[in-house]
């Protein structure tokens, strides 16, 4: 079976656009688990209703506590054998979720399993693409695709038993980048597919479009990508390495632009910022 765990907050405008996509999979053995995290709209009412109209359809209603917090609740609940994350203001193309189960019910042995993300209402974003490949191991994955650029949790179905003492950090943005190298460090068998597509509607008001604006979380960002690095074996000459690293180096200059504050502890970090800031 396949959990579909949706946190929602505030979203009575799209709740059911969400919902409704996921319903569409084709999928039979599959449970959605909505997180109703505090909101303070109809959401809740909305989740109910959902809940009275479909059996498969499961409500969590709890306090605020973050996109984190909400999806943690989901995985408590999660009775599936595979688990997988939809945010309530987004979308999957059709059949997206019947094809992938289709393909894991041939291919047992994959973990983890990625497909394409679509951003939909921005051209400042690239599509996430992925071809059909299988890795021979997680850091092989971790290395070819550059996967701390593309580390959503929402466009993978993962097997359930890999969250077993991993959770998504509470209090964090770019959430993501914390969890999958943990989840990774666990060696999971790990593939990609070409199939269906997770849209991914792009709010400029949203956390990701507000948190490349911030300094704190630039901050949690870069903090991010190094937790990443060290926890993944990134090493600066590896295959693939130096990119992240180049990651961190953007970062800590947008960090030095806002607030003049150096968190790399690099050689000659102070310089290079002083000489961007001075020239751009």
């Amino acid at each position: 079976m396949l959990s579909v765990v949706v946190p929602v907050y505030n979203v009575e405008k799209t709740l059911d656009r969400c919902v409704n996509s996921i319903l569409k999979q084709g999928v039979d053995n599959m449970e959605i688990i909505l997180v109703d995290d505090g909101s303070l709209d109809g959401s809740p009412a909305l989740c109910d209703a959902w809940s009275k109209r479909n059996e498969r359809i499961k409500v969590i209603h709890k306090s605020n506590g973050g996109l984190s917090d909400a999806r943690n609740a989901g995985i408590e609940q999660a009775r599936g054998g595979y688990v997988t994350f939809v945010d309530s203001d987004d979308y999957l193309e059709e059949g997206t979720y019947k094809g992938l189960l289709d393909w894991l019910r041939k291919n047992e042995a994959c973990d983890i399993l990625e497909y394409p993300l679509k951003h939909i209402g921005t051209d400042k974003r690239i599509t996430s693409r992925c071809t059909d490949m299988q890795f021979a191991s997680a850091r092989h994955y971790w290395f070819a695709t550059e996967a701390w650029e593309h580390a959503y949790a929402v466009n993978k179905i993962y097997r359930r038993t890999l969250f077993e003492y991993v959770r998504f950090p509470v209090e964090r943005v770019f959430e993501d980048i914390y969890t999958l190298p943990q989840l990774l460090c666990k060696n999971p068998h790990v593939a990609t597919s070409s199939h269906g597509a997770y849209c991914y509607v792009w709010n400029e008001g949203g956390i990701s479009a507000l948190s490349s604006k911030n300094v704190v979380s630039t901050k949690q960002h870069l903090e991010a990508l190094m937790l990443a690095a060290k926890t993944m074996e990134t090493r600066l000459w590896s295959s693939n390495g130096y990119k992240i690293y180049l990651s961190m180096l953007y970062r800590q200059l947008d960090i030095y632009g806002m607030s003049g504050e150096i968190v790399l502890k690099w050689p000659l970090i102070r310089l290079v910022c002083w000489l961007h800031n001075k020239l751009r």
